[in-house]
């Protein structure tokens, strides 16, 4: 008969593999089994390739998704209201990353060699909470244990799977004493989905303008009024209420969360005690868990880059970035000196499955003078604050921020991830002056996510988003 097909065949097999094939004579037996094996052979490359093909096809469109999900902001970045971190395991939270893999996730670690990451979600009515940890195993650290984490980044992992990876820099060097640095990356791992997808604004059942669906709504309307109804509305389901004095309550919100809170009202710091109302606002940052969930980095899902600076350089570093198909990653300079060099790493995409420790070659691509004068802002009188503390790459590669103690700075490339061109490029900054030492692009492309260094008066540390606004009219 025809030429039968593998799943046809499949119920021709034998509990030991081999293949029967029913012929009316022992010759045509023969001769049809070995052209069903080369058949099999040939069926087999196939899928392999196909295989290989689908997997690299599924990295190029993971990748792509991401940078065709961003927007870049045309306009400029304005602060947008602050929400405190409720727990105490990010003490000096060194570096910023915000998920690919969870909606409204932010990662975080403490200065140091903590070999500990730390989730929480921005989630509105949520902000703050932590949803996840993931611990490192001691072996991913150096064995002289001078380690030193200070920055991290999302990206794709390095050996082509498509997973998503969070990147440590470990990357320190207050000492100059260090002769390699390191970078690990590791499997992104879950969170705790009731809190990440609950969405406490939803719609009511009649249907009328409430929760999420006003928020939206008044997203959508131009001017000032648009952010006055979003606050309005977590006021009132806050159930702290809305009184003749909200619109005073939110300009000092937005204009001035250093000295109060994210109702308005003033922060404790006038040496008389705090009040009731203070003692309950210091509850907001009070360490709340119950929706952690604790990870562990499994074999194999883990990877470590070491690396020297050309020449055997000593420096220290705190800013780093990788590229979203996690091909490569960049490093800047801490200096209170006139510039700042820029480096850039050799491809990181892993060749043999079995390689999870790499020596990765690293080259200077750039020198940056100090951000604050090289975009005619104007520099602080203390140097330390023109130094460069954190970076992120914008999901589309046009754009890169850097941070410093004075607020971050925008640059615009002339190509695609082509950061040597920074060096030409007059930065755009001016969007808050709280310093920090961590910065990151959020999935949309047109927010920035910061810890500031400076906590507030309780001591309580909080997350500062910038957000894109297309007019550069000061809030009300």
């Amino acid at each position: 008969g025809g030429a039968q097909t593998p799943t046809e065949r499949s119920a021709s097999h034998t509990t030991d593999g081999r293949i029967v094939i029913v012929s009316s004579t022992s010759t045509s037996r023969r001769e049809d089994l070995c052209r069903d094996r080369a058949r099999m052979k040939g069926t087999a490359a196939a899928v392999i390739a196909a295989s290989v093909l689908a997997a690299s096809m599924g990295v190029s469109a993971q990748t792509a998704f991401f940078s065709d999900m961003a927007r870049e902001c045309e306009g400029v970045y304005r602060e947008g209201l602050n929400f405190p971190l409720k727990t105490d395991m990010l003490q000096e939270a060194s570096g910023i990353a915000v998920s690919r893999k969870h909606p409204n996730v932010l990662w975080s670690h403490n200065d140091g060699m903590p070999q500990k990451l730390t989730a929480i979600t921005t989630n509105p009515g949520q902000e703050g909470l932590v949803v996840s940890t993931l611990s490192l195993p001691d072996y991913i650290k150096p064995a002289s244990g001078d380690g030193d984490w200070e920055d991290i980044s999302s990206a794709e992992c390095p050996d082509g799977s498509g997973r998503l990876c969070l990147w440590i820099a470990d990357i320190g060097d207050n000492s100059l004493a260090r002769d390699s640095k390191f970078v690990y990356a590791v499997v992104e791992p879950p969170v705790n989905p009731i809190v990440v997808f609950n969405d406490p604004l939803e719609e009511e059942e009649d249907g009328d303008f409430a929760g999420r669906r006003l928020q939206q709504y008044s997203r959508r309307q131009s001017g000032p009024r648009a952010g006055y109804l979003s606050w309005i509305v977590n006021q009132a389901r806050s159930g702290r209420g809305v009184g003749d004095d909200a619109h005073e309550r939110f300009h000092n919100a937005r204009s001035d969360p250093r000295h109060y809170n994210i109702n308005g009202d003033a922060r404790y710091g006038n040496g008389d005690g705090p009040t009731p109302e203070q003692l309950e606002e210091l509850k907001k940052c009070a360490a709340d868990h119950k929706f952690l969930i604790e990870n562990f980095v499994a074999p194999n899902d883990a990877w470590v880059f070491e690396f020297k600076y050309p020449e055997g350089a000593k420096m220290d570093s705190e800013a780093f970035s990788v590229a979203p198909d996690g091909s490569k990653f960049w490093l800047i300079e801490k200096t209170t000196g006139s510039s700042a060099r820029v480096f850039e790493s050799d491809s990181l995409i892993q060749t043999d499955s079995t390689e999870f420790f790499r020596e990765v070659p690293v080259e200077q691509i750039s020198v940056l003078s100090p951000p604050c004068f090289a975009s005619n802002l104007g520099c602080p009188e203390e140097k330390l604050h023109w130094s460069v503390t954190g970076m992120d790459v914008h999901p589309q590669g046009h754009k890169a921020v850097v941070q410093t103690y004075a607020g971050p700075f925008e640059y615009t490339l002339d190509g695609a991830f082509d950061l040597a061109s920074m060096s030409s490029v007059t930065p755009v900054g001016g969007f808050t002056d709280k310093g920090a030492e961590s910065i990151g692009y959020g999935l949309d492309g047109m927010t920035l996510w910061q810890v500031p260094e400076n906590r507030d008066e309780f001591g309580c540390q909080f997350v500062q988003p910038l957000m894109c606004t297309f007019t550069a009219t000061e809030l009300p």
